[in-house]
């Protein structure tokens, strides 16, 4: 990257590079997402890497964004597109979008790319809305990377590597034909330096039609007096579902006046024309190159209007200030935020390598969920009307629910409980506006994407893990409504809280052929699980009579567990079981059985009754013996021909729970060595940096929490089950005090735990409760690489299983 010539700073933004925010006094206003200054910050920035996960599985994107932010002002690259718009294989650039999804296992947004290029004659309309991957798919039958529509080729133009940079809120490239392009970011706008090269005609394009999954309708407006354009889109379709739309609006302003403009409306080019609208539209603007080589371009983004567009502009990025120098300044800011983000927690001694992971995974955890209210508080709620949040609050879109109820909630409770409050009150507005709890929100709606109730557990977590500042009992009574009633739906997108819950209800379990989503088995699990949740949640709150009632259905479990195959298999009606081998393929199957996993991957996800699951398998010797094979190979994915894999998928959240269960049974030194071999083998801060999909920073939290040597492993419940830390240091800086681990001779190859203190009382159980820690206690292991059979293996010892 070029050195920066920074302008003089704010005061306000010369927070001393030696302190850290204090999260006990964070305040979040409608601007920015900051804390406070207190004690010793250090340069932690310099070791995130956002090409990290942009190959192969992660599905990550390099571009500019903010913690949480609105924007994501990144490269769409091709052949082969990947779900976050970028494969770091790729050898073109498309345009710049400015708005992806983190790791998400499907395609998603990709608005109003920004493309500069060299004159005009090479402007042609997209054709018709062939969206990106359904243009592959139709054509070569893939599943995987896709081309672009028709027309978006035209501006594509090759990049290398090597003339390519990206840090946390800053992202530039030297294109081929030799214009660079710089990406920064706030909240909710972007700011971009594109250099041509000399004596080059400057021209940028605007796609308002880029959505990857199409548009319906798409917009432009050019204002030539006040160098601006903004337009609006009608697309979005997760995972190709119908009902979930929403139009998003975008306001850009431009530092130099246009010498030609035009527009172009579905595949008619309206040379020096300010408006057009059709399914796509755009727009292009070109500048006189006796100007000089830099354009300068802010934009704002909202969902709605393009009013609010502007004032997320005008209050977070003004037009004011609109120099290189400015440019200059806005990425030290962005870098100065992102720095003090990731020093919440501070890790230090281990080596360079495991450093950069650390910090890599720490970074994209705080990609989302994303912001989707603007600066005055206005957001479009489920039930697709206008509203407006509390002063000082933020509405929160983007859940990967399935996924990030896991780890990711609690770990951002853990580390930021004012944003995840906020995060579990946007949950319950969904509710409140639409109808449902919802699945995997998107802007404005439910896609309905997944089965289960991840929102149970998610907000259940969220308040385990000290972020409370919510209305918890209005959660509570409406969740534990969602999982009694079968009435709860959302008419807008047309989902239902929890499919199939009358036969849940009446028998028991999920059947064969039920009425209503997919995954039988795999929906019996989640619902067990989102009850148990709900039943910590309501113990919490004094609620005992739903407390009981749910824990009793959390174990319905059981009702699934065949003893004569020693799987939790697909029953029918009657109760008899269904017919064909567990392991068969059409066990694997949307409309049978599992989702995403197989019969032997899913036979551990009783998290909350590992002792019962034991005493189905025959005892915990029978059960140990069982997981040791499971893991023989830590990520065997879901297909091994001519079956179905029979290991451990740990690349996928079926299985992230399972490394941890030997806590459970009396072997905490195996968790601790196979939880090591995870984030050693499967890790990196590489470009192949993960296992599988990152999903919104669910895999990254997993990582995390293996390297501070800990684990939510209870949906719902403030237990830590333990393992072993990576770091000889780990400092956490959370709400009401600072937890410190120690890790005396910790070591890539030192995993096992041959002693432990808590503010030095000896301590032998292999698990511990958040809330006794997290106003400050310190944690000090002795490590070594070779096993302690003994430690945290005596009666008693165990976490606790609920029956």
């Amino acid at each position: 990257m070029q050195k920066l010539n920074l302008n003089p700073l704010p005061l306000f933004l010369l927070v001393s590079i030696f302190c850290v925010p204090s999260w006990s006094r964070e305040k979040i206003d409608r601007t920015t997402v900051q804390g406070k200054p207190k004690c010793k910050m250090e340069n932690l920035v310099q070791y995130a890497n956002p090409f990290c996960g942009t190959a192969k599985n992660g599905n990550e994107y390099p571009g500019a964004t903010m913690p949480f932010g609105m924007v994501q002002w990144s490269p769409d690259t091709g052949p082969q597109r990947r779900m976050g718009g970028y494969n770091y294989s790729d050898s073109l650039i498309y345009g710049f979008s400015l708005d992806h999804l983190s790791g998400a296992g499907c395609f998603y947004a990709g608005d109003f790319s920004f493309t500069p290029i060299l004159g005009t004659e090479r402007i042609t309309p997209p054709i018709g809305r062939t969206p990106w991957r359904m243009w592959n798919n139709s054509r070569s039958g893939s599943t995987g990377g896709a081309a672009p529509p028709v027309g978006q080729a035209v501006f594509a133009e090759p990049f290398s590597h090597a003339n390519e940079n990206a840090e946390p809120g800053y992202y530039s490239v030297r294109l081929n034909n030799g214009i660079k392009v710089e990406l920064t970011a706030t909240v909710r706008t972007g700011f971009g330096r594109f250099i041509f090269p000399l004596n080059a005609s400057p021209t940028i394009v605007i796609n308002a039609g880029s959505n990857v999954n199409g548009t319906s309708e798409a917009s432009v407006q050019i204002d030539p007096s006040t160098r601006s354009i903004s337009g609006a889109a009608t697309g979005g379709h997760f995972c190709s579902k119908q009902y979930d739309a929403r139009t998003i609006y975008f306001y850009a302003v431009f530092n130099r006046a246009f010498a030609v403009y035009g527009t172009w409306g579905d595949s008619t080019l309206l040379r020096n024309q300010t408006n057009s609208e059709g399914m796509t539209a755009g727009a292009y603007v070109g500048f006189d190159p006796s100007g000089g080589r830099t354009v300068l371009a802010k934009i704002g983004i909202s969902y709605v209007s393009v009013a609010n567009a502007k004032a997320n502009l005008e209050a977070e990025n003004p037009i004011s200030r609109f120099s290189s120098r400015d440019f200059d300044a806005a990425v030290q800011t962005a870098s100065r935020i992102w720095n003090s983000w990731l020093n919440r927690i501070q890790v230090s001694g281990g080596t360079k390598a495991n450093m950069r992971t650390f910090y890599s995974m720490m970074y994209h955890t705080l990609l989302g969920p994303t912001i989707c209210s603007d600066v005055n508080g206005e957001y479009v709620g489920s039930d697709g009307k206008a509203h407006v949040m509390k002063n000082g609050h933020l509405m929160y879109t983007d859940f990967s629910g399935w996924d990030i109820y896991r780890s990711e909630v609690q770990f951002l409770a853990m580390i930021a409980p004012r944003h995840a409050s906020d995060m579990a009150q946007s949950l319950l507005l969904d509710y409140q506006q639409g109808g449902t709890f919802p699945r995997w929100p998107v802007p404005n709606m439910d896609s309905g994407v997944m089965m289960g109730d991840p929102a149970a557990p998610t907000i259940a977590g969220i308040y385990a893990f000290g972020a409370r500042s919510f209305d918890v009992k209005d959660a509570l009574k409406g969740l534990v409504r969602a999982a009694t009633d079968t009435s709860v739906m959302a008419p807008l997108s047309h989902t239902y809280e929890r499919d199939a819950l009358g036969d849940y209800l009446k028998l028991g379990y999920v059947p064969e052929h039920q009425i209503g989503g997919y995954g039988n088995v795999s929906m019996t699990l989640e619902y067990a699980s989102a009850d148990f949740a709900l039943s910590r949640l309501a113990e919490s709150l004094g609620d005992e009579a739903d407390a009981g009632l749910l824990l009793r259905h959390a174990q319905n479990w059981k009702n699934l567990y065949n003893p004569e195959t020693d799987y939790i298999q697909m029953r029918r009606r009657d109760g008899s079981w269904a017919p064909g081998l567990v392991l068969d393929s059409t066990a694997y199957d949307h409309d049978l059985a599992f989702v995403e996993g197989t019969a032997p991957q899913y036979v551990w996800m009783v998290p909350f009754n590992l002792k019962g699951l034991a005493e189905k398998m025959g005892g915990e010797k029978t059960a140990i013996v069982r997981l040791d094979s499971f893991f023989m190979v830590l990520n065997g994915g879901v297909k091994s021909k001519p079956y179905f894999s029979k290991y451990a998928y740990l690349g996928n959240e079926v299985c992230l729970e399972t490394p941890w269960i030997y806590d459970f049974w009396s072997r905490p030194y195996k968790t601790q060595e196979i939880v090591r071999r995870a984030i050693r083998e499967l890790y990196s801060y590489k470009p192949v940096g993960y296992p599988g999909n990152d999903d919104l920073g669910e895999m990254s939290s997993w990582y995390i929490f293996g390297a501070l040597g800990m684990y939510p492993e209870l949906p719902g419940s403030d237990i830590l089950v333990l393992g072993s830390p990576l770091f000889p240091k780990a400092v956490l800086h959370l709400a009401h005090g600072k937890v410190t681990i120690i890790g005396h001779g910790a070591a890539d190859s030192a995993p096992y735990v041959h002693g432990l203190t808590v503010d030095g009382r000896k301590w032998n159980k292999p698990w511990i409760i958040f809330t006794d820690i997290s106003k400050g206690e310190t944690l000090k292991y002795d490590l070594s690489p070779t096993p302690d059979r003994k430690w945290g293996s005596a009666p008693g010892d165990a976490p606790p299983s609920y029956q």
